[in-house]
């Protein structure tokens, strides 16, 4: 008899763990196409806040950068993407900053040697 309740056991633990992993596979299915109006919004949001944190930066040529105030584009977001879009946004500033320099030593160069 003891062997039966081990079975039973058993094949009640497999049950559980079948009806869960279709019950989270479903939930999740269910949850993504209305999920994904919400991570376009997000994605917009933040694009906009590494935008303004962009402008922020290059107008302050060779100064510190500071994470506060918050721009209003970025006031929506977490703190963790806030940071997230801080960085980025320095890091989209200072590839622009390069190219301009880069663009004008280019300049430099060409009519230097004319």
């Amino acid at each position: 008899m003891g062997t039966r309740t081990v079975q039973a056991a058993a094949v009640f633990a497999i049950t559980l763990l079948l009806t869960g992993c279709s019950t989270s596979g479903d939930a999740r299915d269910k949850s993504t196409p209305s999920g994904t109006p919400a991570a376009a919004e997000k994605a917009e949001v933040t694009r906009a806040c590494v935008d303004a944190i962009a402008d922020r930066a290059a107008a302050h040529k060779g100064g510190a950068v500071r994470s506060h105030p918050v721009p209003a584009p970025c006031a929506r977001l977490s703190d963790a993407d806030y940071l997230d879009a801080y960085m980025k946004g320095l890091e989209q500033a200072h590839r622009a900053a390069k190219k301009t320099s880069q663009g004008a030593a280019d300049k430099a160069a060409d009519g230097g040697g004319s």
